[in-house]
């Protein structure tokens, strides 16, 4: 990747792509071979992995969520930070906010991106 904004746009890219080959290319394009990623609710390491576990997001929520930036990137060293959302739209109205942060290699791809949730919809309530 040449600049941080390119790095974001794929990785975004990835998390939206439903077709597994094609995710694949972003995801190559994005992370190092063995990259990871984690947050509270699943965890991906390297190409194959990561791919995997980007599917069960596309088979839990239709394609009408998807993911776009919500904040501007701020980045330092090896590390960047970013907001992203998902959802909040007639079509998909449950509405997600998130930040990850990542370390980006010397080769310009994420070898590691840790996902936190800033906001969601609240569970149902057990009955």
């Amino acid at each position: 990747m040449s600049n941080v904004n390119d790095l974001i746009t794929s990785y975004l890219a990835a998390w939206n792509e439903r077709d597994s080959r094609r995710r694949k290319e972003l995801i190559a394009n994005t992370w190092s071979i063995d990259g990871s990623y984690v947050d509270p609710a699943r965890t991906g390491t390297g190409h194959d992995g990561l791919c995997a576990m980007m599917a069960t997001v596309h088979e839990r929520f239709g394609p009408e969520y998807k993911f776009r930036l919500k904040s501007t990137d701020k980045a330092h060293h090896e590390f960047v930070r970013f907001q992203w959302e998902a959802g909040g739209t007639a079509d998909a109205p449950m509405h997600f906010v998130g930040t990850d942060i990542g370390i980006v290699g010397e080769d310009g791809r994420f070898e590691s991106v840790i996902g936190f949730t800033d906001e969601a919809p609240a569970a149902p309530l057990a009955r």
